[in-house]
């Protein structure tokens, strides 16, 4: 891979994908939105209050596996000669910048009054600028001995398709609420992620800089980070799955008996 290539500052550095690390960005999507999409049918009750643990829940499996999980998998599937390694505390900044912006576009949403698409529009213009700053935020948590060059038309696209994809995930979130069409609506949601991550992979080409690079100290790094991120994200959202499933039969269970 990549013979013959060596690290002379100003020249264009050669990349190719992981094809295994990108089918797993996409699952881990797919997984994230579905799980998301479970927890948000009932995000508010009856009363129109919200519930602060179903609002948590969803954010965390929409935010964290759906978006951050895809995008870091997608990043590790990245391939360049140069070393590199992510700063672990952009890296974290990267995961607060969309979580938040996810629960609170969850919460506008959702509201019990007002026009809902008007609410599902207001709600995803937030989440995508959120998801806009944690891609961004995540590609300068990549220390190397390169930099980006950008291309301006690609990263307006990536925002553009960001926007539009967390209008239109909020939308589902809000308005879907049978089994099969989850997981038809958690189909799409990961197919339109994945193509905002790549359109704004694609927007910029990696330059080097120097011959090589000074380790960081608090960085991650390390050959299979990427799989490591799609087990670890798998497994919380497996018992994530598992809690929304056991409450919502309790309720089930509950319903029943009161109509007895």
């Amino acid at each position: 891979m990549f013979i013959g290539f060596k690290a002379v500052p100003g020249i264009m550095v050669p990349f190719q994908y992981d094809t295994l690390l990108v089918a797993l960005s996409f699952l881990i999507s797919v997984c994230g939105a579905y799980v998301g999409l479970r927890w948000s049918r009932r995000v508010r009750g009856p009363d129109g209050r919200l519930d602060i643990d179903r609002l948590l829940c969803a954010t965390a499996s929409l935010g964290g596996g759906a978006v951050w999980s895809m995008h870091f998998i997608g990043m590790a599937a990245y391939q360049t000669p140069t070393n590199r390694e992510f700063d672990m505390l952009l890296t974290l900044l990267s995961l607060l910048a969309v979580t938040v912006p996810v629960g609170a576009g969850l919460a506008i949403a959702s509201l019990p009054y007002g026009n809902r698409a008007d609410n599902a529009v207001k709600g995803g213009v937030l989440t995508g600028l959120g998801v806009v700053a944690m891609h961004y935020t995540g590609m300068a948590a990549i220390h190397s001995n390169t930099q980006f060059d950008w291309n301006p038309f690609l990263v307006a696209l990536s925002v553009l398709i960001a926007v539009v994809v967390s209008v239109i995930g909020l939308w589902l979130a809000t308005t879907v609420r049978t089994g099969p069409l989850q997981f038809g609506a958690a189909l799409v949601m990961g197919l339109a992620v994945c193509g905002m991550h790549y359109t704004g992979m694609s927007a910029g080409n990696m330059i080097c800089t120097s011959p090589s690079y000074s380790p960081d100290l608090f960085a991650i790094e390390g050959g299979n980070v990427g799989y490591v991120v799609f087990a670890m994200a798998l497994v919380l959202l497996m018992i994530t799955l598992v809690m929304e499933a056991t409450r919502s039969g309790r309720i089930a269970r509950a319903v029943q008996a009161r109509s007895r």
